[in-house]
């Protein structure tokens, strides 16, 4: 088989933002299609699509409530079947978001396991509270969720806690039954027999949590980072990294390399957090593979200097070395605040960083809009549709989030889910939007660069152009050379 999967380039899609085909303001599957050839001339080849399932969208599609039929306010399941032909046909391949560690609240699953019936009594995570020193009943142990507040919620009608590693409406499954380790694999097979070239693992680094439900140890780090899984003053040794996630990286490869009925090569990229060498552990070795790929968010993180970038290519090369490891060159996300953000609105140093992503070794992982330079929008804290954005607006003040302290956290993650910018006119692109365009839109969009040779998007054809043209580029092997 071939590993096309090292060759290529990935387009973030985030589809609630991307294109709306029926003026209701939310971005849809058809909207998408429509852009089909965009996609193509921009010179991407590979696509992944954030979630679109049936889902309450309390976190947009990231609290899922069925994972084999699509939201009404993207479209139907024969447009996503249009979708994967269509992009199949234009030699694109697809690649959908897999939020294994967690449903919604809503899902069937989760109600049927409140109330204990149709065999999911333990289908999540629950435990009984734990007596405090003041005799009031608490959370059973001490495990924080992944942005702050203890993961534990108590549900009163079931009169136990369950945990979620994210969001409270978030509840996590529980791996160590057989029988949701079936079902998910169920679900990934469901949508390779329909085409999928490849799985974008959410939170993948949680699936697994302790059997013993000991406390977390104390740790001094305020924050968590890109590299580094402890923060909120505490070391998750035993809610993420869990050796028995790592195994089932192992196990999730095996299955997608022979379950489907559709015979290909497909792909996982793990949303995993650690440095390197665990990492390295995800991915397994060519005598014992795991994912395929993981993301380097440690490039979510960057300083814009030749230091840095030098430093962090020798790094990639000592930690990933070829020909088994191929770093996943990231630098903006739906998570994350935008590259144009992160150089101060600096257009020049933006197409320095598109010509690093996409000349180093390694899989770039393109963010829909940062091939056009678009910018953060400006929703405050108070005015997010983010979930996240509703927690933190009780918590930290807007000139705190603002201020320098912050500058590389994202509370709200509204501002870089802002609507696709595709022409000049507010009208043209999108009638009544989720999210307000932003106000910079006369002179970012693709209409207006399109035209224009010195445009950053012009850039970003160029550079992925010559990266289908030039073998180098897309090599197994780097050579870095002294000034």
């Amino acid at each position: 088989m071939s590993t096309w999967w090292k060759e290529t380039s990935i387009y973030q899609v985030y589809p609630r933002s991307f294109c709306d085909s029926n003026g209701d303001g939310i971005g849809d599957i058809k909207g998408i299609i429509s852009k089909v050839d965009y996609l193509v001339d921009l010179g991407v080849e590979t696509v992944w699509f954030s979630p679109f399932y049936e889902s309450p969208q309390e976190d947009h599609g990231y609290d899922i409530s069925d994972y084999t039929a699509v939201h009404h306010e993207y479209g139907t399941m024969e447009d996503v079947e249009e979708m994967i032909h269509v992009f199949h046909e234009k030699g694109l391949k697809v690649v959908f978001d897999m939020v294994m560690n967690h449903t919604s609240r809503k899902h069937k699953w989760f109600l049927d396991s409140i109330e204990r019936k149709n065999g999911k009594d333990d289908w999540y995570i629950w435990r009984d509270g734990k007596k405090t020193c003041a005799g009031a009943l608490g959370p059973p142990n001490n495990w924080r969720s992944m942005v702050g507040p203890n993961g534990w919620v108590y549900h009163e009608e079931r009169k136990q806690y369950y945990f979620c590693s994210f969001l409270d409406f978030q509840p996590d499954l529980n791996y160590r039954n057989p029988e949701v380790k079936a079902a998910m694999l169920n679900v990934v097979k469901f949508w390779m027999d329909k085409g999928v070239d490849g799985f974008r693992l959410d939170i993948f680094n949680a699936i697994y949590k302790d059997a013993s439900f000991a406390d977390n140890p104390f740790s001094w780090r305020p924050i968590p980072s890109h590299e580094e899984e402890d923060g909120f003053f505490q070391s998750k040794i035993y809610t993420i990294n869990h050796a028995d996630t790592l195994q089932f990286a192992r196990e999730l490869r095996g299955f997608m390399d022979t379950q489907s009925a559709i015979k290909k090569e497909r792909f996982l990229v793990g949303e995993v957090i650690g440095r390197p060498q665990v990492l390295k552990s995800y991915m397994g070795d060519s005598h014992d593979p795991g994912l395929n790929l993981v993301f380097m968010f440690e490039t979510l993180d960057f300083e814009f200097s030749a230091k840095y970038f030098e430093d962090l290519i020798h790094k990639f090369e000592k930690h990933y070395p070829a020909p088994y490891y191929k770093p996943v060159l990231v630098f903006s996300n739906h998570d994350i605040r935008r590259i144009m953000y992160r150089v101060d609105g600096s257009l020049a140093q933006a197409k320095v960083v598109a010509l690093l992503q996409l000349t180093l070794r390694g899989v770039p992982c393109i963010y829909y809009g940062d091939e056009i330079g678009m910018t953060e929008g400006e929703i405050a804290l108070a005015n997010g549709e983010d979930p996240v954005a509703k927690l933190y607006s009780r918590l930290v003040p807007q000139f705190i989030y603002d201020s320098w302290l912050l500058k590389g956290v994202s509370m709200n993650r509204d501002n870089c889910r802002t609507p696709m910018q595709w022409n000049r006119d507010p009208s043209r692109n999108w009638k009544k939007p989720w999210l307000p365009l932003n106000k910079d839109i006369a002179k970012v969009n693709v209409a207006v660069q399109a035209v224009d040779s010195e445009s950053i998007l012009s850039l970003y054809k160029r550079l992925l152009s010559l990266r289908k043209m030039e073998p180098a580029l897309r090599s197994e092997e780097i050579i870095v050379l002294s000034a």
